[in-house]
């Protein structure tokens, strides 16, 4: 702030009794045409010191200066008691939405509230109609007090902390009731004969009832709402209920077969039913459109996912406005949630898409590994014919199966995990079959399970060969790790451990183990989270039994 807005503030109580001083000093003091305008002068020189007080963000442009001079001095040289009166309003809505300050700024502009007020009711309105207020004998001793109570403002002392902020609303209320209060007095006073002063008292007992009633029923209670409430329902639901509108707008959205575009037409038709408006446009990354008319009254909301425009019958005024603001904003985020919604499906499907490949990876790594055995079988020049035609009886069957399941896999990737669950077979079988797939790998193979049961075998087949598959992997960078399998019955449960002699899985891998994907040097990695929720899916838990050098151990249970 600079030193001559400092000096202004610091004197904002001075200027405020100047201009009142002045502007009485024009009606009393002023003899002849001459007097009251050199005070008119001074009234409105100090103003335009005092108005940065009160608005320091507002600033005039040359332009605006010139009218404002040439408004000035009009005023000044076509002065009268009418002119007065007018000036008097204007100046009592600025100082009355100054009244609610704190402190010593609410007593002076409280005092400055009660001159002008005295001024006009008893001074300035009974002029005009030509009726006397006031008896004579006090007349003059009335003027002198009235004139100097302006001048008791010279000694308060302003304060930096004052609000600048003015209620321009709450002050033109108010002057409303004082305009109601003069122009009640004057007409009881001209229809009935009495006083005016009579008339004013009438005029005071009626307003004061009013005014009670009002605060009456201002507040809820009986079960009334409260004229409170209704003002703000009016004010909110300017043209139409808010809350149809939203409610018509969330049961939209919460239709999810309903499209984005197919959402914002719906809604945009909806909207169009309000009486105020006549038109809408809208604009999106992938269409755009126009309902109704055009006109050149618009509101508009520009977001990056859609562009919307009312086109309103009228001008749209600050409370339509924001009402108009207020529904498109809800209509832009509703839209912006459906595009979300779409984008989450897409996701979804990809996400749904990578992980039937992710799982179908495992099934055809370990048919290609099988492959692998028997080609180097065949390949074999040590071996025997016959063996190898052994070798070819057992694990082609078993490679065909496969083959098969993972085709019809591919097929119906939704009903994978239905599969899964209905396939089941023969436990013992699924044991020699395991230990016929593995034969030649060194990996130890024990059981103390005598009598056959039903199991799924879709998943023990899975969840074994990726426990086989880190094992076996681990085993390539510690070629003196060993393997063992076992298959137990414990407390009529089937148990399947995997056991390695290797090292310890690591802490920090071992914390995320089977909660999220992770990844290290012996794979445990998105095969072993999956196979963790495959098996929780359908009734079983894969958990680590022991993790420490030496035992390591994976059971499915």
């Amino acid at each position: 702030m600079s030193a001559n807005s400092q000096f202004l503030v610091k004197n904002e109580h001075r200027l405020l009794g100047l201009i009142l001083f002045s502007l009485l000093a024009t009606s009393h003091l002023g003899n002849n045409d001459t007097i009251a305008q050199s005070f008119l002068i001074v009234h409105f020189g100090v103003f335009l010191l005092w108005q940065p007080v009160v608005k320091q963000q507002s600033s005039f442009s040359t332009k605006q200066i010139i009218v404002l001079f040439l408004l000035i001095f009009t005023f000044i040289y076509l002065f009268n008691p009418w002119l007065n009166a007018f000036w008097t309003l204007l100046l009592l809505t600025l100082l009355t939405g100054r009244i609610f300050a704190r402190g010593l700024t609410r007593a002076a502009y409280g005092l400055a509230v009660i001159v002008l007020f005295l001024e006009l009711v008893l001074i300035t309105t009974p002029e005009l109609f030509h009726l006397a207020a006031i008896s004579p004998d006090i007349q003059t001793p009335f003027s002198a007090i009235l004139l100097m109570l302006p001048l008791v403002l010279l000694f308060i002392p302003a304060t930096d902390t004052a609000s600048n902020q003015v209620d321009f609303i709450r002050g033109f209320l108010i002057v409303l009731l004082v305009i109601f209060l003069c122009m009640g007095s004057v007409l009881i006073s001209l229809t009935t004969q009495q006083k005016y002063i009579e008339s004013l008292a009438i005029s005071v007992i009626i307003l004061s009832i009013f005014l009670l009633l009002t605060a009456f029923l201002w507040a809820p209670r009986a079960g009334f709402t409260g004229l409170a409430k209704l003002l703000e329902k009016y004010v909110l639901n300017i043209g139409g209920p808010f809350e149809e509108w939203f409610s018509h707008v969330s049961t939209l959205e919460a239709n999810t077969g309903l499209k984005p575009e197919n959402f914002l037409s719906a809604s945009l038709r909806y909207l169009m039913q309000q009486h105020w408006i006549c038109g809408v446009s809208w604009k999106t990354d992938y269409a755009e459109g126009t309902e109704g008319e055009l006109s050149s009254y618009q509101v508009n909301i520009d977001d990056k996912k859609l562009i919307l425009i009312i086109h309103t019958y009228t001008p749209v005024g600050p409370s339509l406005l924001l009402h108009s603001k207020l529904l498109l904003s809800v209509l832009t985020f509703y839209y912006r949630a459906k595009l979300q919604e779409q984008l989450i499906l897409k996701q979804a499907h990809m996400q749904a898409i990578y992980e039937t490949g992710s799982k179908l990876t495992h099934d055809v790594k370990n048919i290609l590994q099988s492959t692998h055995t028997m080609t180097q079988i065949i390949n074999d020049e040590d071996a025997q014919l016959q063996e190898k035609i052994d070798v070819l009886k057992n694990q082609m069957p078993i490679l065909t199966q496969r083959l098969n399941t993972t085709l019809e896999k591919l097929r119906s990737p939704a009903k994978m995990d239905n599969a899964s669950q209905s396939s089941s077979g023969s436990l013992l079988h699924w044991w020699n079959q395991l230990q016929i797939r593995y034969t030649g790998r060194h990996i130890k193979f024990s059981t103390d399970i005598k009598n056959d049961s039903e199991i799924p075998v879709d998943i023990f087949t899975t969840v074994m060969e990726n426990l086989l598959d880190n094992a076996r992997n681990k085993r390539i960078r510690e070629p003196e790790l060993t393997i063992a399998v076992t298959l137990s019955n414990t407390d009529q449960w089937i148990r399947l451990s995997v056991t390695d002699t290797g090292t310890a899985i690591d802490a920090k891998i071992y914390k995320q183990l089977f909660k999220e994907v992770v990844s290290s040097n012996d794979g445990f990695g998105i095969g072993l989270y999956q196979c963790h929720e495959l098996a929780k899916n359908h009734g079983y838990e894969l958990k680590v039994d022991a993790n420490e050098n030496g035992n390591v151990s994976f059971s499915l249970f």
